[in-house]
């Protein structure tokens, strides 16, 4: 079978099941695995006479200038205590300086369920088709709450959409982004095409797991949203502004936001993910740019455990670590 064909019954597979907000089998970014972890470039497809480059990761622990990432022992040090503690079963921690690209990835082949966080490519889809069309963004889709079905949410929306009630696409977006409200996905997804949701996946290097037969990320193939959407490489400059300052305003601050000090610049999406035979089992993660004063990174951090409570302030933890070590001047 060929990766077109298994990328098209994913697909076809894949999008009722996110319109609904009750599961993603999503595509596991391809990697080009190796043991080295070698680098991975994303190209602009649809050309016949160029190749617009992406985004570009070089190998693990390369620096421009300088040594191996030094408080990458700390972090995983951190991250071992908490699964042997019992803390947490599983947990993935990806970090990545955008100053000059080097980066680390603990566990970084482990896989989670996507959960809320693939409502990001889901607004990338948006604001690609609001780039040729602006006016797009003031449009109106009314919600009815008769025909909405989706799954419970632990981490409840501060707000969520009211039935009978009309909203631009724009607020529709934020809703999704700021309060993490299925209800405000299942009614953008049900004006979308599967081919505009599929052009983001291919365009960003996605591809399916044949080998995997559940719902399936990892912190290194996650980061690409970030790495592309900052750069500008996707999206024009407008609208990747505009995709960050949406996910600005995410309202969990229990997460990566209680690890920084107040009034540092955080850019982030959290999902969480558990199903009823097995509500014990849950995943928290959070990915997000924090904008250091010395320089932005994307910081990653992916949860398995049996405490949400605890799981977010793992999160909280890491995001402090991090983030204490990016300011000290010998980052140790």
């Amino acid at each position: 079978m060929t990766r077109q064909t298994v990328k098209r019954i994913v697909i076809c597979l894949v999008f009722p099941a996110l319109l609904f907000g009750a599961g993603w089998y999503a595509h596991d970014w391809h990697d080009r695995s190796s043991s080295n972890m070698p680098e991975r470039r994303a190209r602009l497809s649809g050309f016949k006479y160029i190749s617009p480059l992406l985004d570009v990761e070089l190998p693990e622990g390369y620096e421009v200038n300088r040594e191996p990432i030094p408080f990458k022992q700390k972090v995983a040090k951190f991250v071992d205590q908490q699964i042997k503690s019992g803390a947490v079963r599983n947990m993935s921690v990806y970090y990545r300086d955008l100053s000059d690209g080097p980066w680390f990835g603990i566990n970084e082949r482990a896989k989670y369920h996507p959960a809320s966080m693939m409502k990001v490519p889901v607004m990338i889809a948006w604001l690609k088709r609001a780039e040729k069309d602006p006016s797009v963004l003031k449009s109106k889709l009314t919600f009815d709450e008769k025909i909405y079905t989706g799954p419970p949410q632990k981490l409840k929306p501060e707000q969520t959409l009211q039935s009978g009630h009309s909203y631009t696409i724009e607020e529709l977006l934020l809703h999704m982004m700021q309060f993490s409200d299925n209800k405000a996905l299942k009614l953008l997804g049900s004006v979308m095409s599967q081919e505009e949701f599929e052009y983001v996946l291919d365009n960003m290097d996605i591809t399916s797991d044949p080998d995997y037969d559940h719902n399936s990320i990892t912190v290194r193939t996650y980061s690409g949203f970030l790495r592309i959407l900052y750069n500008a490489s996707f999206l024009n400059k407008e609208m990747s502004e505009l995709a960050l300052q949406m996910m600005s305003s995410q309202d969990f601050p229990q997460g990566m936001a209680a690890g920084i000090p107040p009034g540092v610049k955080l850019a982030s999406k959290f999902g969480e993910y558990w199903t009823k035979e097995n509500p014990n089992l849950y995943q928290l993660h959070e990915f997000g740019i924090v904008y250091h004063p010395k320089g932005p990174y994307i910081l990653g951090i992916l949860t398995q455990g049996h405490d949400g409570e605890k799981q977010a302030d793992i999160i909280r933890a890491v995001s402090e670590i991090v983030y204490k070590s990016v300011d000290m001047p010998n980052r140790k």
